[in-house]
């Protein structure tokens, strides 16, 4: 009998593609005759690149649950509701991370299930907050503190204010402020709120290293787990790898502390789901992958030891995933639980980016104030589906 060979893609960490390449000879000992092969592409495509081509493609993509309001409207991916039971739907549901499960739904469909689960948290370098005689920031102002006082010893905070990350920053910050972008607005928020957000999020990457403004989370952790610069981040997508015990500088997690009246609360959820696209050439096949990759007991088991950050919420309080992350899933989870499920409707993914690059200038004195809300609101606007 001929193998079944199906092909997926992935964003290039080992919490992304790293981890399915590492498991996907145990999928095939207990399906003999299928295999899974997984490519790469970068971080950026995975946030911001069109998944079109994608789907004609590979059986499997690793999305952002923005994609979903686009996935709907152009059929890229299949609707996962009619393949599984109502059982394992709710299940997944049950088991959930914060909005994780939820956020891949669109309508009435189901457009990829929560493989990985993040959102925007703290973490920070514990040896380097010893060495400053300071605890992690419970709220904004100990946040700046922290800033102040770690600038003054030759140490610094970090940010990432890339593009994309600085568009993230604005949404956290209105939605922990208690203002979030709902699901389907005509506006981009109101000129008044944007200038308070903006007033946070300009002090906020001012008071950090300076290389923020062209990093995204990753570069941060590259640099914040091998350097001894950087002893706190306030806000990026968190990656339990640089946390594992065994590391030589690990970055452990916290919540976030933001100016709203809960800290923790409206973090911009992240995590990626594994969909199945329209050109899946099995799909018995497929659907056995699926089962196989979201089963809570791998979940916390092989996915996480190869390196994956778990979607499940069995796998984030477990005591021995915890143990061997020091406490990133339990030190984080209220923040999981209370993050933002950004809109979804297709168009906005499009809107992200030249947004982000708006913020960016903004944030590297580029242009007025003014100016970058104008923009803002305009690309919004123009954006919405007609």
């Amino acid at each position: 009998m001929a193998e079944r060979i199906l092909k997926g893609i992935a964003w290039d960490h080992e919490r992304g593609h790293g981890c399915l390449a590492r498991t996907a000879d145990a999928f095939t000992a207990e399906h003999p005759g299928i295999r899974v092969e997984w490519s790469v592409r970068s971080l950026r495509d995975f946030g911001e690149g069109p998944i079109d081509r994608l789907a004609d493609t590979y059986d499997f993509i690793v999305v952002d649950h923005p994609f979903s309001g686009h996935a709907g409207r152009s059929g890229a991916l299949i609707d996962l509701r009619p393949l599984f039971t109502p059982e394992e739907i709710t299940a997944l549901e049950t088991n959930a991370v914060g909005k994780s499960t939820i956020s891949y739904q669109f309508g009435e469909a189901i457009y990829a299930f929560p493989t990985d689960a993040a959102a925007q948290i703290a973490s920070y370098r514990p040896d380097l907050l010893d060495r400053l005689g300071s605890a992690v920031p419970q709220t904004h102002a100990e946040v700046l503190a922290l800033a102040k006082k770690a600038r003054a010893a030759g140490l610094e905070i970090a940010t990432p204010a890339c593009a994309i990350d600085a568009m993230c920053l604005v949404l956290t910050f209105a939605a922990n402020l208690g203002a979030p972008l709902g699901p389907d607005e005509a506006e981009f928020f109101t000129p008044e709120l944007l200038e308070t957000v903006l007033d946070h999020v300009e002090e906020l990457v001012a008071a950090s290293d300076p290389r923020s403004l062209n990093w995204n989370p990753i570069h941060m952790y590259e640099e914040m787990s091998v350097a001894d610069d950087i002893v706190y981040c306030p806000y990026a997508f968190g990656y339990s790898n640089y946390a594992r015990v065994g590391r030589d500088k690990p970055i452990l997690a916290a919540n976030i502390a933001g100016p709203g009246a809960d800290p923790r609360a409206g973090a911009l959820l992240g995590g990626a789901g594994c969909a199945i696209t329209r050109s899946c050439s099995d799909l018995e096949a497929a659907v056995a992958y699926m089962r196989w990759l979201h089963r809570p007991e791998f979940q916390a088991g092989a996915y996480f030891e190869a390196g994956g950050q778990p979607g499940l919420r069995n796998a984030w309080t477990d005591p021995a995933v915890n143990a061997a992350a020091q406490g990133f899933f339990a030190d984080s989870l209220e923040t999981l639980d209370k993050a933002y499920l950004r809109p979804r409707w297709d168009g906005f993914i499009p809107f992200f980016e030249p947004a982000g690059k708006t913020i960016n200038a903004r944030l590297k004195g580029e242009i007025t104030r003014a100016d970058t809300i104008e923009r803002l609101r305009t690309l919004y606007r123009e954006a919405r589906p007609r």
